[in-house]
């Protein structure tokens, strides 16, 4: 995992180096009406991934496919 790790922070390093999110204002227009938490009751690497996220602040991997769905995994 911690190969895994260090290769996502190289990627994320390289992408979007020349601004910081400082730099640029950010409008949150998220409101708690736009989510739905809900139990989780399936395990395992979701079927056709088609993102991923990596917050090195928390310490998640997100990973989202085509239905919708959408996994999170602490490191």
């Amino acid at each position: 995992m911690k190969r895994l790790v260090r290769v996502l922070d190289g990627l994320t390093a390289g992408v979007g180096s020349s601004s910081s999110p400082k730099d640029s204002d950010v409008v949150e227009s998220l409101s708690q009406e736009h989510f739905n938490i809900c139990k989780v009751v399936r395990h395992g690497f979701p079927f056709e991934p088609t993102a991923m996220a990596y917050d090195p602040v928390q310490h998640i991997l997100a990973v989202g496919s085509k239905n919708g769905s959408m996994r999170m995994y602490p490191f």
